[in-house]
């Protein structure tokens, strides 16, 4: 065999291995091939992360709602037995002789330990001096002559929980709110005034 024999076997045998133009991808198809399988599997992955952030999140917070709940229940019985002691340091005698009394000092005691622990859960009482009624923080049970919207009465102390920036009702104070049938005062200062807007 000569030279030129030789060169057109070879040029017959690399044509033999070099695939036909369709029959695979050129490498730069390849490439973007993979990227696009990558850019997809990588997509997934970030939602899959995402849904398991979210449901370690939803588990926590629902951990903590149960916590509450349960903590809530108890301390409410709690609010009762305050009611109780409350009833019970109103109702007390209020004589000297009975001030020095060695049962009546316990239930003090027991009942400022009740308070120190109420306080110590974030739980604190909700003012009623001088607010108008509030439904947020107030339980209208009922009306007397007053004026309108002022609260008259106090049947039972009501508890907020939690921080001032997180602040919660826990249980609204009963009250007894005005009908309206007195009128405040006018705002007028000099009654001489009053009589000759009159």
């Amino acid at each position: 065999m000569n030279a030129d024999e030789q060169a057109a076997e070879q040029i017959d045998e690399v044509e033999e291995i070099e695939p036909a133009a369709g029959a695979a991808p050129a490498p730069d198809d390849e490439i973007e091939s993979l990227r696009q399988e990558s850019a997809r599997n990588l997509a997934g992955w970030q939602r899959a992360q995402a849904d398991y952030e979210n449901l370690k999140r939803r588990s926590a917070q629902d951990v903590r709602d149960r916590v509450q709940q349960s903590q809530r229940g108890i301390l409410l019985d709690l609010l009762d037995l305050a009611d109780d002691f409350e009833r019970a340091e109103r109702e007390a005698p209020s004589d000297n002789a009975a001030a020095g009394d060695a049962w009546r000092q316990g239930v003090e005691l027991i009942s400022q330990k009740l308070h120190a622990l109420l306080i110590k859960q974030q739980v604190s009482r909700i003012d009623t001096v001088e607010q108008s009624f509030d439904p947020e923080l107030h339980e209208a049970v009922g009306q007397l002559p007053g004026g309108h919207n002022e609260i008259v009465a106090v049947l039972r102390t009501g508890y907020t929980i939690g921080p001032n920036s997180n602040l919660r009702v826990l249980r609204a104070t009963q009250v007894m709110v005005g009908d309206g049938s007195i009128e405040p005062p006018s705002q007028t200062d000099n009654p001489e005034e009053a009589e000759a807007t009159d």
